[in-house]
């Protein structure tokens, strides 16, 4: 260790070591990070007071979508929360402008339906339609007349996925008592 020096005392730090090492190896210790991380931390996944059963009875869906929104959940949920939260990182606000982009599109489906906000009975009566009405409109808000890479069946599958995540979350539709929408 001969090689030690004070860094207050050094004014100009000059380096021979091209960027492009200097890059490459910090991903060779980022990857090791990781593989360190990935084997010894365990992650305990958010959980709720209800399941996604509780929350499609309360809101009083068909067994058809009943069974669509949870198999959704099932296979879905933690992709599309680590999405979040990666995204989150670069994005702080993306969960709450995610959230309300949803309240949003919700409000102008109960508005378009002529429902009140306030009206439970007719939210449940008509949940079906809600949720239907309120995935093809996000649909035809992303895709329609645009130009995309992801293709049809993906974009269906993932808008599912991202639907049901926020459904879940209880951001719209009747929520779960204790778990109020807040936005």
């Amino acid at each position: 260790m001969g090689d030690e020096f004070n860094i207050e005392n050094v004014e100009n730090l000059v380096t021979n070591v091209p960027l492009m090492e200097i890059s490459d190896i910090s991903k060779i210790i980022k990857e090791m990070i990781k593989i360190k991380n990935d084997v010894t931390r365990v992650i305990n996944k958010k959980t709720k007071i209800y399941d996604i059963e509780d929350k499609t009875s309360l809101n009083n869906f068909t067994d058809n979508l009943k069974a669509k929104i949870k198999k959704c959940h099932i296979d879905s949920y933690d992709i599309v929360d680590d999405a979040i939260n990666c995204i989150e990182e670069l994005e702080p606000a993306i969960r709450r402008d995610l959230y309300d982009y949803y309240w949003e599109v919700y409000l102008d489906v109960l508005s378009e339906m002529e429902i009140s906000i306030n009206n439970t009975e007719s939210i449940k009566n008509h949940s079906d339609k809600i949720y239907s009405n309120l995935l093809s409109r996000i649909n035809d808000q992303i895709f329609t007349g645009k130009k995309s890479k992801i293709e049809t069946n993906k974009k269906i599958t993932y808008l599912n996925a991202i639907t049901a995540y926020v459904f879940y979350e209880c951001k719209f539709l009747i929520p779960i008592e204790g778990d109020a929408i807040m936005l």
